[in-house]
């Protein structure tokens, strides 16, 4: 047996010591199970993403070349961080929404073969600090006393550990992704992400609920007219669809149409880097129980459209969802999804619906705001790590959405 396979029979894959002189401890691992305990110990009552029953459920049910690493951090041999990490290889040319799938500008046009060229020479084994299953900060926590800038310093140092860990396994990780923070939850002082590129891609879309809506006509009453014309048409054409609550003996007998039509979207996206595995969302109810709620369209005896959303404490989130789109523009599919969506929200009494990125602008007829989020990129190669910032100008999806105001002043 090798060095290597000898360390993955242990607790830890890695351990080292850093900053202040040895202050604090990592310890990567391989498994959620090995250090379930101290996991809990930082991440108990902070956000649902964090918690052992999903982390073991995307473990257990990885999505397309997604591998998860933890690591914990220690002061004194107490756990005072947690952080979440996958390493994913990523082909950009795969992953990017094909050429001529949407029209062009001329200046597009132009530097297309150019674009495209960047794009095929792109194919690195990342180091993701997140989860790119989620948009939002699901890659490190830390106990109140370790300062934000020192959380990035330690974070980039458990990254560069793990990278010399799949290293050592015959993988050579060429990019460094931490991912997905608010203006007020990034570094302020540059040296604490020294040699990483900050950008942004579409923003988080998320609909604060009045306190004082009580019903779904509460929040129609609420919108301008045009708004709420456009949404009582889109509701009438929903009368013409079932829909169903899965449970999750429904959620496995229905999988192979489930998974057919959460590809309909997914194929589509920009940017997709990732499809998940076919079991997920029987493991996902498994894992969140009655905080999932999986919710089917019918139409003639035949499943259309589903979509999945979780109750995180005080926050409803969209998850993944799907539909036929053959039949969307006829019965407005995604949107009475939304309108279904925030109607769960009221009932629940959460104060946000968070709906995530994608599809900006008609989240936005709905009563989403935008919030812009930050993405550190770093490369190994300091050579090519100088031409980041020009790489990214030429994948990044085009920001060509309006944002909509349907609410009465």
């Amino acid at each position: 047996m090798t060095t290597i396979a000898k360390s993955f029979c242990k607790k830890h894959i890695h351990t080292d010591m850093i900053s202040d002189g040895g202050r604090y401890t990592i310890s990567l691992h391989d498994s959620i199970d090995d250090i379930e305990e101290e996991w809990a110990s930082v991440s108990a009552a902070h956000d649902i993403f964090f918690s052992i029953d999903f982390l073991r459920c995307i473990e257990k049910c990885p999505a397309t070349g997604i591998k998860p690493y933890y690591a914990i951090v220690k002061e004194k041999n107490t756990a005072v961080g947690i952080i979440y990490f996958q390493s994913k290889y990523v082909k950009l040319k795969e992953n990017l929404r094909k050429p001529g799938s949407e029209p062009k500008t001329m200046m597009q046009k132009l530097t297309e073969p150019m674009r495209q060229a960047v794009v095929s020479a792109i194919n690195f084994e990342t180091v993701v600090c997140g989860n790119l299953l989620l948009t939002g900060d699901y890659g490190f926590y830390f106990k109140e006393q370790i300062d934000r800038n020192e959380q990035f310093y330690i974070v980039i140092k458990a990254a560069n550990k793990l990278q010399l860990v799949l290293k050592n396994q015959n993988k050579e990780p060429g990019l460094i992704l931490i991912k997905d923070f608010y203006s007020d939850q990034t570094p302020k002082d540059g040296e604490y992400h020294q040699g990483f590129t900050r950008f942004s891609v579409q923003p988080k879309m998320i609909l604060s609920l009045n306190p004082a809506w009580k019903s779904m006509d509460d929040y129609l009453e609420s919108l301008k007219s045009k708004y709420r014309v456009r949404a009582r048409k889109a509701l009438e054409k929903s009368k013409e669809i079932t829909k169903k609550i899965f449970d999750i003996e429904d959620i496995a007998t229905h999988r192979d149409a489930i998974h057919a039509l959460y590809k309909n979207v997914s194929d589509q996206a920009d940017f997709n880097a990732f499809v998940l595995h076919p079991q997920y969302f029987e493991n996902l109810k498994h894992a969140f129980g009655k905080n999932m709620t999986f919710s089917t369209y019918w139409k003639d005896g035949k499943m259309i459209a589903f979509f999945t959303s979780i109750k995180n404490y005080d926050v409803l989130d969209a998850h993944f969802l799907g539909y036929d789109p053959a039949l969307n523009a006829e019965y407005q599919i995604y949107l009475n999804m939304l309108y279904d969506l925030i109607a769960e929200g009221i009932k629940l009494r959460v104060s946000q619906v968070d709906m995530s990125r994608t599809a900006v602008e008609i989240k936005s007829t709905v009563g989403a705001k935008p919030h812009d989020m930050y993405l550190y990129l770093h490369h190994t190669n300091p050579v090519i790590n100088k031409t980041v910032d020009s790489v990214l100008s030429f994948v990044k999806p085009d920001a060509d959405f309006v944002i909509r105001s349907p609410f009465r002043d």
